[in-house]
């Protein structure tokens, strides 16, 4: 009977120990009895340590085996090599695992080659190194599994990192070298007397910074035929460098923006995480797990028909993963083609690859139903059912004079009460919150981007309601906005939501926006931006129609109040509400005047902006819009006093006598400022004996950072 011996018995190797086993062959498995989950496979097991070469060597004498092999783990590459070379048996030379399993040699091949590599330099414990630029990666020089893997940016961390590195090599020491931009790959490969084929290129998902430790992956990889033929090159050409003439190949590369692929590592053997082992023939239909025995044992590989199927490992790193599973399993079992659970999810310290504590792995006939698949949107929406806001009425009449009368003329003012909503600190900005969570359930989204600033009621709810449902969250900071850089009690709830800041300047605000995509994108998630694309547009429709239906709420509370509301008045930033106030109005055909005091735009941008809204909703909802129904939108920067996040006395005076008189509190930045407007608004505009309704929109920290500059 055929002869195999197998280094290595982790839930990696199994496939190995048992393809080999269906192929006819004896197997003789060597491991640490801990975490050997392929020892009950295999025919004859060894509790010894894969490092023991001389050990192993010995036993395998007396075995005479016709291959040996290993899949997944440089540590076990290096004694196969060692093996076949001493019994003869086919493999690799020892100079192609120096340098597939030494990344510093790695790069000098690849050096030597012509093949193009970043800055590099191998040190140890206590070295002075400087690199080129900030920021580099710094890693053992011998591991794999993402062990001490840290992306460092500033030279007082570089000795920290590769100290954390170095304890981890075998050798102990570090390599620094240039961090890599670009999407992250793997490329499987079998080679047989050299002569190199391509199974599969796989795209990687991670932590990202710092560590990178992998969360996932994909095959076959969303790329052009183009791309795949460089990569096929390039590949080749670096298998060739590290001498690579017998077995399976893992290569790590990245391709940046522009196209250029740069090649992070080559492993001669398998890659883990289960790509070549489930992936690659559930994908492709090829036996690469057989195609490794093969070549061990001398034989060409053997090639079937190829298909063309979807298949995805996904790490269980949080409790909404194995939630995720859990539903998978009930609601699409077929689909579910492996699932491995080695720990407590909940529970799990994730450090490295090897930490993870388990994983489930996909199959589907399509990219379309992988993607419905692989992601899942929030579980839940806390803000599901918001109650009806009160409107109150204000003892604050707007006094109005004109030349003609000796007594003032009153209005009468009441307040639609949105910063009473129940959730963080209320405001109109948690109805926008709720819309865009059904929104994310429906898109399948996993993470969101934000955009704003510091002084943002909505960025401040966004962030807590991310938080909340353990969903990452990036914060495109626009620092123009704002000049000055003071802490506000918004900007400390923000931050200690935990989001990741991207700041930039208004002309960056779209490629902030792709950064934070792409970012979220190589860490596996579906991120969902909630203005709609880089340029803002697309999502309009979402916090319109939370205020469509406050509009209708408005109407209810009239006819229970016996009230008719002629005005509305609110503060208008992006002009959302107000678009969705209009909405409303529109679809009820009513005359009354809905005013947008500008906090930020200026007038004939907000009035386009609003248009644009009101038209790509009519046609979103198939209904028709007035031909005068540009005249509806009454929108002013009158009332800005120098821009966005400034206020004036006067601002300031009135905050305090509606705190004083009501007992409501006012922002300087948005509500304050448009209250003030509206009186003005309406002396300016001699309005007189009306009904004024103010919409409340929010703000309440904006209220403490007031408090901290004026005495009430």
């Amino acid at each position: 009977m055929k002869k195999i011996v197998i280094i290595g018995a982790n839930d990696f190797q199994r496939p190995l120990i048992k393809k080999a086993g269906e192929m006819g062959y004896e197997t003789h498995v060597f491991a640490w009895r801990e975490g050997a989950t392929g020892a009950g496979d295999a025919d004859f097991f060894y509790e010894i340590s894969i490092t023991e070469k001389e050990q192993i060597l010995e036993i395998c004498r007396k075995i005479q085996p016709d291959a040996v092999a290993t899949i997944g783990s440089d540590l076990a590459n290096i004694t196969v090599q060692y093996l076949a070379e001493k019994l003869g048996l086919p493999g690799n030379s020892s100079a192609c695992i120096e340098n597939s399993t030494n990344k510093f040699a790695m790069r000098n091949a690849f050096q030597k080659a012509g093949i193009p590599v970043p800055f590099f330099q191998a040190v140890s414990v206590g070295d002075r190194v400087v690199p080129e630029k900030f920021p580099v990666i710094v890693k053992p020089t011998d591991r794999s599994g993402s062990r001490a893997i840290t992306k460092v940016y500033t030279q007082e961390d570089l000795e920290r990192a590769i100290t954390q590195a170095a304890e981890q090599s075998f050798e102990n020491r570090a390599i620094v070298e240039e961090y890599i931009q670009g999407a992250e790959y793997s490329v499987e490969t079998i080679s047989y007397k050299g002569e190199h084929t391509c199974l599969a290129v796989t795209k990687k998902f991670t932590t990202g910074s710092p560590h990178y430790i992998e969360t996932g992956h994909l095959q076959p990889a969303p790329l052009s035929e183009e791309m795949y033929g460089k990569i096929q090159d390039t590949v080749f050409r670096a298998l060739d460098a590290l001498e690579i003439r017998n077995g399976a190949g893992h290569s790590e590369l990245r391709i940046d923006k522009e196209g250029n692929i740069r090649i992070i590592e080559i492993g001669s053997r398998m890659g883990g995480d289960c790509i070549g082992s489930d992936l690659v023939p559930l994908s492709t239909g090829q036996d690469f797990v057989a195609m490794v025995v093969d070549t061990a044992a001398g034989k060409p590989p053997v090639f079937t028909e190829k298909t063309r199927k979807v298949s995805a490992i996904r790490f269980l790193m949080n409790g909404n993963d194995l939630k995720h599973l859990q539903e998978l399993q009930k609601e699409h079992p077929d689909k579910v083609k492996k699932v491995v659970l080695e720990g407590d999810v909940e529970q799990a310290h994730i450090t490295d690859s090897g930490s993870r504590p388990g994983f489930f792995i996909l199959q589907t006939d399509t990219m379309e139903e992988m993607e419905e698949l692989f992601y899942h949107g929030p579980w839940e929406n806390p803000l599901r059912e918001l109650p009806e806001t009160p409107i109150q009425k204000l003892r604050f009449t707007g006094n109005i004079r004109d030349n003609t009368e000796t007594a003032p003329v009153h209005n009468h003012l009441y307040m639609k009460r949105e910063d009473l909503l129940p959730y963080s600190f209320g405001g109109n900005k948690v109805r926008f919150a709720q819309k865009f969570i059904e929104d994310m359930k429906r898109e399948h989204c996993d993470s969101m981007i934000i955009y704003g600033n510091y002084h943002s009621n909505l960025c401040r709810i966004l962030a807590t309601l991310c938080y909340q449902l353990h969903l990452p969250c990036y914060m495109v900071h626009n620092t123009e906005d704002v000049k000055e850089d003071k802490e506000t009690e918004n900007s400390r709830i923000i931050r200690s939501m935990g989001v990741t800041e991207i700041p930039c300047k208004k002309t960056e605000i779209a490629d902030a926006v792709q950064k934070a995509v792409d970012e979220l994108r190589e860490k596996g998630c579906k991120p969902y931006y909630i203005y709609g694309n880089t340029r803002g547009e697309g999502r309009e429709w979402v916090p319109m129609e939370a205020y469509r239906e406050v509009y209708q709420e408005i109407c209810c509370q009239e006819r229970k109040m016996g009230t008719h509301f002629d005005y509305i008045f609110l503060a208008s930033s992006t002009n959302a509400t107000q678009s969705g106030l209009l909405a409303g109005s529109l679809e009820e055909g009513d005359e009354r005047n809905i005013v947008g005091i500008s906090v930020s735009r200026n007038e004939t941008r907000g009035k386009q902006v609003i248009a644009r809204n009101l038209e790509e909703y009519a046609q979103m909802h198939k209904s028709s819009l007035p031909q005068n129904f540009k005249d509806k939108i009454l929108f002013t920067d009158q009332y800005m006093e120098n821009g966005y996040g400034t206020y004036s006395q006067d601002t300031a005076d009135l905050i305090r006598s509606i705190y004083r008189s009501e007992g409501i509190p006012l922002d300087m930045t948005y509500t304050g400022k448009a209250f003030c407007g509206m009186v003005k608004y309406l002396e300016d505009h001699q309005i007189r004996n009306k009904n004024i309704l103010f919409l409340h929109t929010g703000g309440t920290p904006l209220f403490f950072d007031f408090l901290e500059e004026y005495n009430l």
